[in-house]
């Protein structure tokens, strides 16, 4: 009995040990290395988290479509992750799906009304898709939510 638990802590700690060691390595922008190490994870510690951040990993190393997969697991596992949507929506951005992206952008501002990046962000898209009245209003709600996270000329620029 004694020997079973030994058995099933060092498992854990060893799990406990790659998702940090991952972490490490992904805070650093070793994308590459913590994609490897986020890999040889046992199945069982594969939570929203883990998919969130091998999705991203993917994501900055160019990969978006494979991105766009682990994003899809973390929103699975947990449908309030407003994050996941939102990276989701830059990758699918990215990839050219400008609608997709829009849709992603929406369930995280849905989720999170208070990220002014999330504003940012689809007013971009929708500044993308020709809808530049909406996209001053994002711009704008964003810049009322933090004043320093968009340079108020591209207002001055793009919104009349």
């Amino acid at each position: 009995m004694l020997i079973n638990f030994y058995l099933i802590f060092l498992i854990l700690v060893n799990l406990d040990y790659l998702e940090n060691r991952a972490i490490k390595k992904y805070k650093k922008g070793k994308y590459k290395e913590a994609i490897k190490i986020f890999s040889n994870q046992s199945s069982n510690k594969k939570n929203d988290e883990y998919y969130f951040y091998i999705g991203h990993s993917y994501s900055l190393t160019g990969n978006n479509s494979l991105a766009i997969t682990f994003y899809d697991s973390a929103i699975a596992i947990n449908k309030k992750y407003d994050l996941a949507y939102s990276e989701r929506g830059f990758s699918n951005f990215i990839m050219g799906n400008s609608k997709k992206a829009l849709n992603d952008l929406d369930a995280a501002i849905n989720i999170n009304a208070n990220n002014a990046n999330y504003f940012v962000n689809r007013g971009s898209i929708k500044y993308d898709l020709g809808l530049e009245i909406s996209a001053c209003e994002d711009w704008k709600t964003a810049i009322s939510l933090d004043s320093k996270v968009i340079d108020t000329n591209i207002l001055n620029v793009n919104c009349y």
